[in-house]
């Protein structure tokens, strides 16, 4: 039946096919043959993209039509062209300005002396500084409130295409009448570099997004680099790692974004109530840098305080009311120490080099990726700048009359020089003003240098015994300015030197008649269930010796202070953990310990503080082998537990995960370190508990996948069956964990390991 039934078919299809040939052939010729089509276009409709770039090919303003135009290419990542936006409601915002100056942004204020007599205040001492204009300005009550963006559905005229397809990935923005600058009276300026930031805004399916920049010069209608960028853009992006900007999700990780919405006249209302009850209301300089120094400042923690007149100053609600009711978050903290707010900036505030340039003077000496207006900070060039961290103190909000009238000049009046009282931002916040030194007294103690001499090693007591010295240039640091000395011993193999072998030792420490100092060092407790660092000295196993201290200086300088008869500093105590010094028993360089991360990424954002943890400053300058001292070998978890976050939760914290995403491995690892082939020889821990071990690749896995941190995967306890059944050891004794056949690296090489973690 079958057979009959194909053949059958088959008979009818061939009787069909040549009877329609018959019929075809009967039409005879219609003439010549016609040309060949058009190719169809190749491209990709916007609900089928998960990720896509723009690249303007040309923007212009027709002063005539008060019209901007601005033609650019929209494809996915691999260049094809993406369709169909024009059929979106606004996915797109455009962004235009120009470059400008203080003045023509200013508005006219009155105020009010001691004896009541009012005044107008008409202009401002900084009014040449070079800033960015927005063209197109928001206003609430009278306060110009940032950029307001123009949109191709919510701003176009009834009966006019603002949004066009041209083809190949083409399109056109046409935006008439979109010059707004509300209150204030500058207008389109020719002579001036334009600018547009063109966003898109969450379009298709799948709510892509991208931004782009482009500058140009009228005259010539060339395009040109960015005219005004004060700070190189990886000082940003070292913390906020990833796409996502830490506050607009849409808007992409940029400083040029930022500049264009966040322009430096931009001000916001803000309100506060007094201890007495009183409602105090005051501006918020809602500038980008005035946003960033007070975000920064207000995640200040405690030990910093310290610092001479920040309570007094800054902190004080009565003289600086913007940082006091807004940003201030000392008391905003739990039982623990740990923020109810995020987020803990994981560098002093004072540490102005963590995003400015570094000592530059001259626009010949600056780095090639920012502009000269990166020099504006060596001299208070702008009169808003202090006051973002101090208020109105000391002046900050001074006006000077003349036969002109009456100038805002804040702190420009006084702070104009590199040298004395006079010197300005750059300088004022840092010690050594002969600019050999960029240390606040704060961060002075990393100047000091620690060495170590004399080792001697006794078996017969187990008794490990050296000499420190602590230098700053050619200065002795003796125990007259130092509160108290801790020397952190333990050892490394000398052939596999890829984690720390014994238990933390304890050591006792006397000043020297020299100022120098001698440590004692007792090697035989095994206590943490790990071997004793006796045993791994006796064989054969190099020295890792880290210091760790604080200094007494003056505040505001780097010179040293004596402690007064009681041990304490009159001063500011600056903490210096010196970076781990491995050395074999003859003194000479030993092998250093392996790391699968590389410590300048960890610093590009720790730039002083290695972890903040209950206000305190928790081994201020340390290295990754310092840390490893307690996080390898005592009683707390392993670095790779207490960084990925499984217990610890320092990068698994909720408001950490806003900067560095935690499967963001490449924000600590370098190339293929990530990877299982470079998991230490010794099991890793997990908390205090004996039976807390895990093997070596297994904790590496374990540290995300097993933890109540994230559900990956299926969940922690799918996770913890997965890596059992293939020999591995989650929790243990530290003699199970060691004695472990773990087969992971099996599979999970290290290309798969990039592959599953979307690592590029």
């Amino acid at each position: 039946m079958i057979n009959r039934y194909k053949l059958a078919a088959a008979v009818k299809s061939a009787i069909g096919i040549s009877a329609l040939s018959f019929a075809l052939a009967g039409c005879g010729s219609d003439g010549e043959n016609g040309e060949d089509g058009n190719n169809g276009e190749i491209a990709v409709h916007i609900n089928d993209v998960t990720a896509v770039k723009t690249q303007v090919e040309l923007a212009s303003y027709d002063e005539a039509n008060s019209t901007l135009t601005i033609e650019f290419n929209f494809t996915n990542l691999n260049g094809v062209a993406v369709t169909g936006l024009e059929e979106l409601t606004d996915p797109f915002r455009v962004s235009f300005g120009r470059m400008g100056t203080r003045a023509e942004a200013f508005l006219p204020y009155e105020i009010t002396d001691s004896e009541g007599n009012s005044s107008t205040v008409d202009s401002r001492a900084d009014g040449e500084r070079e800033i960015w204009l927005s063209y197109r300005n928001k206003q609430k009550d009278t306060l110009v409130t940032g950029t307001d963006n123009w949109r191709p559905n919510r701003n176009c005229q009834e009966g006019l295409e603002c949004l066009e397809y041209l083809g190949s990935g083409k399109y056109r923005i046409t935006a008439p009448d979109i010059i707004d600058t509300k209150s204030l009276d500058y207008g389109y300026d020719a002579t001036q570099v334009q600018g547009v930031y063109l966003m898109t805004y969450g379009a298709g399916a799948n709510k892509v997004k991208h931004v782009e920049s482009y500058y140009w010069e009228p005259t010539t209608e060339q395009s040109v680099s960015s005219p005004k960028l004060v700070l190189e853009s990886q000082t940003c992006t070292s913390c906020h790692v990833g796409e996502d900007h830490i506050r607009h999700g849409n808007y992409g990780n940029t400083a040029d974004g930022c500049l264009f919405c966040h322009t430096d006249y931009t001000q916001y209302s803000g309100a506060g109530t007094d201890e007495e009850g009183n409602e105090v209301n005051f501006t918020v300089d809602g500038s980008i840098k005035g946003l960033v120094h007070a975000i920064h400042t207000g995640a200040t923690e405690s030990d910093r305080r310290a610092l001479g007149k920040f309570d007094t100053v800054i902190g004080n609600a009565a003289k600086n009311p913007v940082f006091g009711y807004k940003y201030d978050r000392t008391t905003q903290v739990d039982e623990e120490g740990n923020p109810l707010k995020p987020i803990n900036y994981p560098a002093a505030t004072a540490n102005c080099e963590s995003c400015h340039v570094q000592y530059t003077e001259t626009a010949e000496t600056l780095p090639e990726n920012v502009t000269v207006h990166a020099l504006d900070w060596f001299k208070d060039m702008d009169a808003d700048s202090c006051q973002s961290c101090h208020g109105d103190y000391h002046y900050g909000g001074r006006t000077t009359t003349d036969d002109s009238g009456t100038a805002y000049i804040g702190c420009v009046d006084c702070h104009t020089s590199n040298d004395g009282n006079t010197r300005g931002g750059a300088f004022r916040h840092f010690a050594g003003h002969d600019k050999d030194s960029r240390e606040s007294a704060k961060e002075a103690g990393k100047l000091i240098e620690t060495s170590y001499s004399n080792i001697m090693w006794n078996t017969e007591v187990a008794e490990l015994s050296f000499t420190v010295n602590l230098m700053m240039g050619e200065e002795v640091v003796s125990a007259s300015y130092v509160p108290r000395l801790t020397i952190y011993a333990n050892a490394v193999d000398a052939v596999k030197p890829d984690a720390f072998l014994a238990s933390r030792a304890s050591s006792t420490v006397t000043a020297n008649d020299d100022g120098s100092f001698n440590v004692v060092v007792d090697a035989t407790p095994a206590g943490y269930t790990l071997p004793a660092l006796a045993k791994a000295i006796d064989n054969g196993a190099d020295l890792a010796l880290s210091a760790s201290f604080s200094a007494c200086f003056k505040n505001k300088a780097s010179t040293l202070v004596e402690l007064d008869s009681e041990g304490n500093c009159s001063g500011i105590l600056s903490a210096n953990a010196a970076t781990t010094e491995f050395l074999k028993l003859d003194g000479t360089a030993g092998v250093e310990r392996a790391s699968a991360v590389n410590y300048d990424n960890c610093a590009s954002c720790h730039n002083n503080d290695m972890v903040v943890r209950k206000g305190a400053s928790h081994y201020r300058n340390a290295d990754l082998h310092t840390c490893a001292q307690c996080h390898e070998a005592g009683d707390y978890n392993s670095m790779i537990v207490r960084v990925h976050g499984t217990f610890g939760k320092a990068h698994g914290r909720e408001d950490v995960q806003s900067l560095v995403d935690t499967k963001t491995c490449t924000a600590c690892h370098d190339n293929s370190d990530y990877s299982l082939e470079n998991a230490r020889s010794t099991p890793m821990r997990w908390n205090r508990k004996d039976e807390t071990f895990s093997s070596p690749q297994a904790g590496v896995c374990a540290s995300c996948h097993v933890s109540s941190s994230y559900d990956i995967g299926g969940g922690k306890d799918s996770a913890k069956s997965h890596i059992e059944g293939m020999g591995g050891v989650v929790a243990g004794t530290y003699t199970e964990a060691m004695l472990n056949s773990e087969s992971c690296l099996t599979c999970h090489n290290a290309e798969k390991v990039a592959e599953n973690h979307m690592l590029k």
